[in-house]
């Protein structure tokens, strides 16, 4: 039976039926042969011959008798009926043979398959039993069911990375929305008031223009990469000095409408250096606005030089990171608290934008409050 199991379909039923068949015609020769020999013991017919003293005598049988002969009619009849029923009977077992040897097993299975598919459930494995064409269609149904649970997990993939990139993006619009908000509180401070210089509106102005301009490159950035980790790097030459005063009013926009006090230090000095701007606010202005929510009243930031990485520094007197988030490392939507306006992916951005410009971010807790040191590589002319 097994060797059938692995025949292909038209060879298995050749096989099946010839078998059938066979045992049908040797049954059917056993039956006339009976049928006919009982007819003869029942009603005999004829003559019988007698040898006596070395001379053959003939002698006559009796006539049948009216019994006899109907038995031996019924008789005649199974003889005829027999073989017929036995072919019949052949035809029958050789089908369901061929159904239970070769179809049950392999369309239960597809059936089941299917009917797990319907139901969105990819977890199982459809094996093929036999090498026949059942087992190959078998085979072709669970390469399509790998098929398609790739491209759910594909689907998957790209609907969290969405969902981190639409996260991210309305994550880091508040910070230069907020310092926009801020700058233009001022102008209108100093218009309405009459206090501000021209030069004071003329800064406040273009830094709002340039906020814009950010805001402007940040959606094209978001809009033309598919996962965070996609976010381009485009570094540009400007002076350390420079760079320090403006990240240091961003610093102070940012944490403008909190009582928190921020104390920024930064080491003076007269190289240029060649770093992505944008992704440096961006880390600052994540950090500065974590440290406003848990701190309690003091933010110290610092932000040093040396000859190959910029290093930025944000502490706070708050209650510290969780225990988890030390112990399982910066992930996504990994909230500090129980705040369900923010997202939890500040953190996050910051790791992978330093990671984008070659440093990285590492985060501990002090005594009082906690330390987060950003780490970006720079090129010195």
């Amino acid at each position: 039976m097994e060797r059938i199991k692995q025949m292909n379909l038209k060879k298995a039923l050749f096989t099946i039926t010839f078998i059938n068949i066979t045992i049908a015609l040797f049954l059917s020769i056993l039956s006339v042969w009976g049928c006919a020999a009982l007819r003869l013991q029942i009603a005999p017919d004829g003559v019988v011959v007698e040898i006596r003293s070395g001379s053959a005598v003939m002698n006559q049988l009796p006539g049948r008798i009216a019994q006899a002969e109907a038995i031996a009619e019924m008789i005649s009849v199974i003889q005829i009926i027999l073989p017929i029923l036995i072919y019949i009977g052949a035809l029958l077992i050789t089908a369901s043979m061929f159904y239970r040897l070769k179809l049950k097993e392999p369309l239960a299975l597809l059936t089941k398959g299917a009917s797990r598919m319907i139901e969105n459930d990819l977890d199982f494995t459809i094996e093929a039993k036999s090498q026949d064409e059942l087992g190959q269609l078998c085979i072709a149904f669970e390469t399509m069911r790998k098929t398609l649970l790739d491209n759910n997990r594909e689907l998957w993939r790209q609907t969290e990375e969405r969902k981190r990139l639409n996260a991210a993006f309305s994550h880091d619009l508040r910070n230069p929305v907020t310092v926009l908000k801020g700058s233009a509180k001022l102008v209108k401070k100093s218009v309405v008031d009459g206090t501000g210089s021209t030069e004071q509106l003329a800064g406040h102005l273009s830094r709002i223009e340039s906020y814009t301009g950010r805001i402007e490159r940040y959606i094209e950035t978001m809009s033309s990469i598919q996962r965070l980790e996609e976010i381009p790097v485009k570094q540009e030459q400007v002076k350390w000095n420079n760079l320090m005063s403006e990240l240091e009013t961003t610093i102070t926009f940012v944490g403008a409408d909190s009582s928190k006090r921020i104390n920024f230090n930064s080491a003076a000095s007269a190289k240029s250096v060649s770093i992505d701007k944008a992704i440096l606010f961006q880390i600052a202005e994540n950090l500065i606005s974590n440290a406003v929510r848990f701190a309690a009243q003091n933010i110290d930031v610092s932000c040093s030089l040396n000859e190959t990485m910029l290093q930025l520094s944000v502490t706070d007197d708050g209650c510290g990171f969780p225990a988890a988030l030390i112990k399982n490392g910066i992930q996504p939507f990994q909230k500090g608290g129980g705040d369900t306006e923010h997202f939890g992916m500040g953190l996050y951005i910051c790791h992978l934008l330093c990671q984008r410009h070659g440093g990285g971010i590492s985060i501990q807790n002090q005594k009082i409050g906690a330390a987060v040191t950003a780490t970006l590589k720079i090129q010195s002319p």
